[in-house]
């Protein structure tokens, strides 16, 4: 499955757009008629006149209008003739070889469409000291993340990052996707990468024992360079329990995730258990950045006691309040209908985390959150299904414990403009084969199943570790 060429092109640039049965170049071939009984063409919305720009602007909004038939099938003609054309990536995490795995995705029905080739990391997935099943092979949020214009993908096997240049033009047709570095993580089995758009800053979350974090920087060529002196260790003890079957696996109490506060000036740190043992929590590890050497620095660490055992992933609501996903709520790892969500702000001199409110769940291993809108979504593993919340005023409410239902759900990502949510089902529990369920999102946070598609993703039976990971751009 590797692919040895540097370069691969994906060729959108040939394809035409296609919705609806419509293969929509932007001519007269799709007609319409206007309110005062004139009969025009795609391409009138754009024909240039005395007016101008501003006519066509007022065109636009005037015909344009989002779920209309002209919009759904002039797409070219509505956006300035720009292929509305966007990418949904995921990774294979194969133990012989790490590949992504490229959809096309229509930016206006949200489907997805298989490129029909992988794209390889140079690096290898998995590993097998996080004792982690196929269903979730590296216990972790954001081990894959689109940052601007570049891809970066974790190779867990190896203890490489590796980054793409995502080739654009005219900011929405990709032209072309480039490996273009693989570094070391500083650390063992690197499962997490935080990015600053605004500092251009990359931070990887490298979940072996002891743990530890390490910085770069990001070039607009998608090249990354590490910054002396940015290893810093997470001091996670060596655990006194008992291996499995006696007692819980690894990656039950490993670090989760990694990410930047909304304004890039603190870094948090998700670990579920405390040296190794889950079962008094885990804890918040929160550093300040600086922006200009890119390191970090006082940190304050938040325990989150027995009311947040096995604490997951997070996302920040629009308050800029931290969501965290507590995989087991108040219960013991691996009980049943136990998981809760918790809601933190940061207050005080040194902006330390506090805990405000939780909210229960009622699924199992509650462990992926991706916020949007006043809505925030959780993907639980045990369960099979996703739940859906309502996160407004500083407050956090269950909507729907069961909002849908998929076979051992991981990651998921939104799309940019927060209409449709991709989420990656494993399988494990059937078939072991991956795919990923595409949901449009309603105003009211619910999910309507639109597509379902599992093309050029290999079964956990050749991986070895199972898929992992979603991104956008």
């Amino acid at each position: 499955m590797m692919i040895a060429k540097k370069t691969l092109v994906l060729l959108l640039v040939s394809l035409p757009f296609q919705t609806l049965g419509q293969i929509c170049f932007n001519t007269p071939n799709f007609e319409f008629v206007l309110p005062n009984g004139v009969t025009v063409g795609c391409d009138w919305i754009d024909k240039s006149s005395k007016a101008g720009f501003d006519r066509i602007v007022r065109r636009r909004t005037r015909v344009c209008t989002s779920g209309s038939t002209v919009a759904i099938n002039c797409v070219q003609a509505c956006t300035g003739c720009a292929i509305a054309r966007s990418a949904v990536f995921t990774m294979t995490n194969a133990a012989d070889g790490n590949e992504i795995i490229v959809y096309t995705r229509n930016r206006q029905s949200g489907e997805l469409t298989y490129t029909g080739s992988p794209f390889s990391t140079g690096s290898t997935g998995g590993d097998s000291l996080l004792e982690a099943p196929p269903d979730d092979p590296l216990a972790s949020q954001n081990s894959l993340v689109v940052a601007d214009s570049c891809l970066l993908a974790v190779n867990a096997g190896s203890n490489t990052v590796t980054s793409f240049q995502i080739r654009v033009v005219n900011q929405d047709l990709i032209a072309g996707f480039e490996r273009i570095s693989i570094v070391g993580s500083g650390g063992d089995i690197p499962v997490s990468i935080a990015y600053s758009s605004a500092t251009s800053l990359v931070y990887v979350l490298n979940s072996g024992a002891p743990g530890s974090i390490m910085g770069f920087t990001l070039s607009e060529g998608c090249i990354l360079e590490p910054i002396p002196g940015s290893i810093v260790s997470l001091n996670q003890g060596l655990r006194d329990l008992p291996p499995p079957p006696e007692g819980p696996p690894y990656f039950v109490s490993s670090p989760a995730q990694i990410g930047f506060t909304p304004d890039s000036q603190q870094l948090l740190v998700t670990i579920k258990g405390i040296n190794g043992n889950p079962l008094s929590g885990g804890t918040i590890n929160h550093y300040d950045v600086n922006s200009s050497t890119g390191l970090v620095s006082n940190l304050r660490t938040f325990e989150t006691g027995i009311t947040s055992i096995v604490p997951f992933s997070f996302d920040f609501d629009g308050d800029d309040n931290l969501i965290i996903v507590d995989a087991f709520g108040s219960s013991a790892p691996g009980s049943a209908n136990a998981g809760s969500v918790s809601l933190y702000n940061f207050q005080g001199i040194d902006n330390t985390v506090s805990f405000v409110q939780n909210a229960s769940v009622s699924q199992t291993a509650v462990c992926w959150i991706k916020y949007r809108s006043s809505c925030a979504f959780t993907t639980n593993n045990g369960s099979s299904s996703i739940s859906s919340l309502s996160v407004q005023n500083g407050s956090v409410t269950l909507i729907q414990s069961v909002a849908a239902e998929l076979n051992n759900p991981i990651d998921e990502i939104f799309s940019p403009d927060g209409k449709y949510l991709y989420a990656l089902s494993t399988g494990h529990t059937s078939d072991g084969q991956p795919r990923v369920y595409v949901y449009d999102v309603s105003s009211t946070c619910g999910l309507n199943q639109i597509q379902v598609i599992s093309d050029g993703i290999p079964s956990e039976i050749i991986t070895g570790f199972g898929a992992v990971g979603m991104a956008v751009f």
